[in-house]
């Protein structure tokens, strides 16, 4: 037997073993996941209502996708940040469909690990009302509210964000391979989450979601506070936001916007994100996706920042509108026509 042959078998060998392992965690938990996601048959109210809002969802999805193939666009990176998340995986996906990591961060609480299985039939029915209920909300205007979220997730039987996730990965096509704790350690804090390893059945290669619950005060993303140096080991970053709230404008959390732009080599986000003139033109091309006309003063939300800079970016793109709503021009207007998205790489 030659060395060559030999090492081919060594390969072929350890590729079976990792399909084979992939199969038997996948199997062990899939009813539950395709339960949540509403693939089983055992309840038809949640099935038919999760195909409904997922049909409009999936149309999203590709109505984004198709926009995108129709743009330079090209957001080469391995690893993503999406931060002000909540469960919207839906739009992270279609901006960054190629990423091997996913790293998202939001208020509400992690909910893993799950015991569904121990619940009773009613309370049951309470989680995936619940997640039907944000899969509804997501599809009727492609984000979420925090008050929704909050709402359905503080419930005690859903516990919080994972089941949603799972049900969301699933309704995309991502198999659950495995889920895991995950904690960021800092001075007298600790940041739960969860990690959950999938593998894209259309892509045919393996990724991993990471949602940690951090609810920023203004002072994180300094040495020793755990987010430090959870964010700065991270390389060649791709970031991802929206309906933001305007948080990282002005002052109060520049600490740990610094910090999440350190590594940054491309950014998509809407207005309400970072501003722009953290994107000097010397540094990074900048684009405009649809039309920028001006901010959203929110009830309760950081008044956001005067961009006229943006606004002659978008001038002089003279974009069309979007085919898609996305961020708080879809809000304040009930229809696309000042609905942008920008797109910042790192030159």
């Amino acid at each position: 037997m030659t060395k060559k042959l030999i090492i081919c078998l060594f390969f072929l060998t350890f590729q079976c073993q990792v399909q084979e392992k992939k199969t038997e965690i996948a199997f062990a938990e899939t009813h539950v996941y395709d339960e949540w996601a509403g693939f089983t048959d055992a309840d038809p109210l949640h099935k038919n209502e999760m195909a409904l809002s997922w049909k409009k969802l999936t149309n999203t999805r590709e109505t984004i996708s198709q926009y995108l193939k129709g743009k330079n666009y090209q957001p080469n990176v391995k690893t993503v940040i999406y931060p002000f998340s909540g469960i919207d995986v839906l739009n992270l996906f279609s901006f960054y469909p190629n990423a091997d990591r996913y790293i998202l961060f939001g208020l509400e609480d992690p909910g893993y690990p799950n015991l569904y299985n121990s619940l009773s039939e009613k309370e049951k029915q309470i989680v995936k009302q619940g997640i039907r209920n944000l899969s509804d909300h997501l599809a009727g205007r492609n984000y979420f509210t925090y008050r929704k979220m909050k709402e359905e997730t503080k419930k005690k039987e859903l516990n919080g964000a994972y089941p949603v996730f799972v049900a969301f990965l699933r309704r995309m096509g991502k198999e659950i391979l495995d889920s895991k704790e995950e904690r960021i350690e800092g001075k007298g804090i600790t940041y739960k989450g969860f990690t959950v390893s999938l593998y894209d059945t259309k892509l045919k290669k393996q990724e991993s979601l990471t949602y940690f619950k951090i609810f920023l005060i203004g002072n994180e993303g300094t040495p020793g506070d755990g987010l430090y140096e959870y964010f700065s080991d991270l390389k060649h970053v791709g970031i991802f936001t929206k309906s933001a709230e305007y948080l990282f404008h002005g002052e109060k959390r520049k600490l740990i916007r610094d910090l999440l732009l350190k590594n940054a080599e491309f950014v998509v986000q809407d207005e309400s994100g970072f501003p722009l003139r953290l994107f000097p033109e010397e540094n990074w091309n900048r684009q405009v996706f649809g039309r920028y006309e001006k901010s959203w003063n929110l009830s309760g939300a950081i008044t956001p920042e005067a961009q006229p800079e943006l606004k002659i970016l978008s001038e002089v793109t003279n974009d069309e509108p979007l085919p898609f709503p996305f961020g708080y021009g879809y809000l304040g207007t009930k229809d696309n026509r000042q609905s942008a998205v920008l797109v910042f790489a790192k030159k």
